[in-house]
């Protein structure tokens, strides 16, 4: 089975919750996400692509998320920037309005409000710079370099508002690359790479595109649809792939996820996150399972 993994976005509570559900997999469905041919990471589901596709056992990693282990960064960053401000809260709150609405807004070409996006996060202020964001993903990644399979990265050109996919064969480090996937505008500042910024922004679908270059039988995607994580263009390429023949199991949020929705970067959500996302795991295995 030539399989592709597409992991969304969704924060701190993102990460938790599709750790949780890739443990489930793991553990009910026989599913080996680093066997898979190719994964594509957004966001939240960047750093955990970059773990699946590392190896890393994702059951202790889910365990860990639980228990509230992993809320507290192994290495402080180095010190913001002078006269940069410091807001302790966490969760979408965090984000600036005039960016969150465009986040929301269903209206007009993603790429046109990704650039829009982009053009706001590279003026607006930040408790961290780029040196200081790039050291906590360091930190906090169980791994420094690029897996050997195939892990794509997505992020967005501020500048251009195109949609970006890195590889190990960019150059670009692994860590910089997922901050650059996670740089949420005016919470994280945007990432700086070959004379152009990068920041977490509505991205254009790709599925349909990667099917195609590595002639995947099927398509697993993971990642919650709450609010400003949803992504109707995605949905209906989904919807067109399936179609056409293409495989495909969707394991969005189920309706636990409320809880935990409203303030996706507040990390004290975590734990509950991951408990949600270990019961999503685990009413989709068998259909992971019947797809293996």
């Amino acid at each position: 089975m030539n399989t592709g993994l597409i992991l969304g976005g969704g924060g701190l509570v993102g990460i938790a919750w599709e750790t949780g559900v890739l443990a489930a997999l793991c553990e009910h469905a026989g599913f080996t996400p680093s066997a898979c041919s190719v994964a594509v990471g957004t966001s939240a589901g960047a750093y955990v692509a970059t773990m699946a596709m590392g190896g890393v056992d994702l059951v202790e990693r889910a365990r860990a998320e639980q228990s509230g282990a992993l809320l507290t960064s192994p290495a402080p960053p180095p010190e913001p920037t002078p006269g940069a401000t410091t807001d302790t809260g966490g969760g979408t709150s965090a984000v600036p309005p005039d960016i969150m609405r465009l986040m929301l807004s269903p209206e007009g070409p993603g790429i046109e409000r990704a650039r829009a996006i982009g053009h706001l996060a590279m003026a607006a202020t930040r408790d961290l710079d780029q040196d200081a964001a790039v050291h906590l993903f360091r930190s906090l990644l169980p791994l420094s370099l690029w897996p050997e399979g195939d892990l794509r990265i997505t992020s967005v050109r501020c500048e251009t508002g195109e949609t970006v996919s890195w590889t190990r064969s960019d150059g670009i480090d692994l860590a910089t690359a997922v901050a650059s996937s996670c740089a949420v505008p005016g919470f994280f500042p945007p990432v700086r790479f070959d004379g152009a910024h990068y920041c977490d922004a509505p991205r254009l679908p790709s599925a349909a595109a990667l099917a195609e270059e590595k002639n995947l039988d099927a398509i697993i995607f993971i990642g919650p649809r709450a609010g400003p994580l949803a992504n109707v263009a995605e949905d209906a390429e989904l919807d067109e792939l399936e179609r056409q023949g293409l495989r495909i199991v969707r394991i969005t949020d189920g309706p636990d996820f409320t809880e935990v929705a409203g303030e996706v970067l507040d990390q004290r959500l975590r734990p509950r996150a991951a408990r949600i996302g270990l019961e999503d795991g685990r009413r989709a295995a068998p259909q992971v399972a019947a797809l293996l």
